[in-house]
């Protein structure tokens, strides 16, 4: 399996770390892009500043409390920007509020993962990680095989 370009956009330095071990401990071979806020992400995701060289991530990880643009209206930039609409999106949270868990509703290629406050069902997101990439792999393939 060639490297995955995964964008994890995450304020928050330990999970920042955890995110990276648990990705590495599941196996799942990627090329990890970190930015810390949402206005940085928005800029990237529209490729604004960004060269030809740098090309859209895969899958992307989104917090959903980040400073300066948050990750509800990040979701609407995957919902809207036809470039981004085939991108999986992960959205982590450490709630479980009912409009937090309809916002991965509103993408199509979306999923919510509550962030684990225990070390081991952290380590387990690496592997729902690369669980939810290979299934949208699958979902891709028979799309175009319609």
């Amino acid at each position: 399996m060639r490297p995955v370009r995964v964008l994890l956009v995450e304020d928050n330095e330990s999970d920042i770390y955890l995110i990276r071990r648990a990705l590495s401990e599941a196996d799942f071979p990627h090329v990890l892009t970190v930015l810390s806020d949402g206005a940085e992400a928005r800029a990237f995701l529209e490729r604004e500043g960004v060269t030809t060289e740098d090309p859209l991530p895969e899958i992307v990880l989104l917090d959903m409390n980040l400073p300066r643009v948050n990750g509800s209206a990040l979701v609407e930039l995957f919902r809207d920007r036809p470039a981004l609409q085939n991108i999986p999106v992960v959205l982590l949270s450490s709630s479980q509020a009912p409009q937090d868990l309809a916002r991965a509703d509103e993408l199509r290629r979306g999923i919510y993962f509550v962030k684990p406050s225990d070390l081991e069902s952290f380590m387990d997101i690496g592997r729902r990680v690369k669980e939810f990439w290979t299934d949208s792999l699958n979902c891709s393939a028979s799309s175009q095989g319609a």
